[in-house]
C-alpha cells in the first residue's frame, strides 16, 4: 500500500506526500524507516524529518517553493529507495503523488504527466515539472573530494526517451578558454557520458540498441555503439542565473533497437557526470551504477542500472 507522509503547514492546512511505486519493482521491501527533506531552487538544504516505516509526521515547513525528498533507508540507515516531488508551495489539504524507486532503478514518467508542451531540446529546462526520477549526490562519488548534487528527470512517449539533467556548480566549465564562473580556466571540460542498453543484452559487449557517448556543449561523441545523428538529440547550456548548467535531450526508440516504447519495458542505463573545476587537482565525477573501477570506462551492459517506463 502506498504511504501518507503527513505535513504539518500550520494555518494553511496540511499537505499529503503518497508514494507510488514506478510499477516495474518493489521499492518498499528494505525500506525499514523514511526522512524527508526540502531543497529549494538552488539544491540547499532545508528541514529534515525521520520516522518509521508506518510513515513520517513533519513539522511546519516553509510556505515558499521547494522539492520535496523522501528516502526510504535499510536497518544501517543506507539509502535503498528515493522518490522527489515537483516543486511546490505547500497549500491547505493538497495531495502530492511522488513516484517512488530504488536506487538502481530509475522511473520515466509518462511526457504528458512529466513535462509542458512544448518540448524542445535546448538545454533550458521550464518545460520539465513532475519529480526527477533520479538523484546523484555523494553516495555515487567516484572521484574528487566535494559533495556534488544532481538531478536527472526522465519522460517518455511510445517513439523517444526524453531526459534532463540539472547540475548546480559555481564554477561551470562549459566552453574551452573560457574562466569557469571566475575562478580560471579548466584544463578540461564538464562532461556527462550517458549509456543505454537498449537490447536487453546482460553481457560485457554493446550490441545493435547498445550505445554508450560523452556529451559537452560543443557536441555528442559516439564511444561504444552505432548512432545516426537523427537518433540522439543533446543540448548542453549553461544556466540563466549562471550558476550551474544543464544537458537537455531526445532518444529515438530506432536507438534502442525497438519500434515502439511502452510501460511494460525497462531499459539499461547510467550517467557520469565530470565537474572540472581549476581549483582543485582532479576532477568530482558521479556515477550512477559504479559499474567499473575506472570513472572514464564505458558500463558493460550487464552492469548499467535499470529504467521502468511508469504509467
Amino acid at each position: 500500500m502506498p504511504l501518507i507522509l503527513a505535513s504539518a503547514c500550520g494555518s494553511e492546512g496540511t499537505l499529503s506526500l503518497r508514494l507510488l511505486r514506478a510499477g516495474f519493482e518493489d521499492p518498499f521491501g528494505a525500506v525499514g524507516a523514511y526522512r524527508v527533506c526540502s531543497f529549494d531552487r538552488g539544491g540547499a538544504a532545508g528541514a529534515c524529518f525521520n520516522g518509521a516505516r508506518i510513515g513520517v509526521e513533519l513539522g511546519a515547513l516553509a510556505l515558499a517553493e521547494q522539492r520535496l525528498e523522501v528516502d526510504g533507508l535499510d536497518a544501517g540507515q543506507a539509502v535503498v529507495a528515493r522518490g522527489r516531488s515537483r516543486f511546490l508551495r505547500p497549500r491547505a489539504d493538497d495531495e502530492e503523488l511522488v513516484p517512488f524507486s530504488t536506487i538502481a532503478a530509475a522511473a520515466a514518467l509518462p511526457a504528458g504527466r512529466a513535462l509542458r508542451d512544448p518540448f524542445l531540446v535546448d538545454g533550458y529546462l521550464d518545460e520539465w515539472q513532475a519529480s526527477p526520477s533520479l538523484v546523484l549526490t555523494r553516495d555515487h562519488r567516484v572521484a574528487g573530494s566535494t559533495d556534488e548534487r544532481a538531478e536527472l528527470f526522465l519522460a517518455w512517449t511510445a517513439d523517444e526517451l526524453r531526459l534532463a539533467l540539472l547540475f548546480a556548480d559555481s564554477c561551470p566549465a562549459l566552453y574551452p578558454g573560457e574562466p569557469a564562473g571566475g575562478c580560471g580556466v579548466a584544463s578540461q571540460l564538464d562532461r556527462v557520458s550517458l549509456g543505454v542498453n537498449g537490447s536487453g543484452g546482460r553481457g560485457a559487449s554493446y550490441g545493435a540498441g547498445d550505445f554508450w557517448v560523452e556529451v559537452t556543449a560543443g557536441g555528442v561523441a559516439v564511444k561504444q555503439g552505432a548512432l545516426t545523428p537523427a537518433e540522439l538529440d543533446v543540448r548542453v547550456a549553461a544556466l540563466p542565473d549562471g550558476a550551474g548548467w544543464a544537458l537537455e535531450g531526445v532518444v529515438r526508440v530506432s536507438a534502442l533497437g525497438r519500434t515502439s516504447l511502452s510501460s511494460q519495458d525497462r531499459v539499461g542505463f547510467d550517467v557520469v557526470l565530470w565537474d572540472e573545476d581549476p581549483r582543485r587537482d582532479e576532477p568530482t565525477v558521479l556515477r550512477w551504477s559504479g559499474g567499473t573501477r575506472s570513472p572514464g570506462e564505458p558500463t558493460a551492459p550487464a552492469r548499467m542500472g535499470t529504467i521502468g517506463f511508469a504509467q
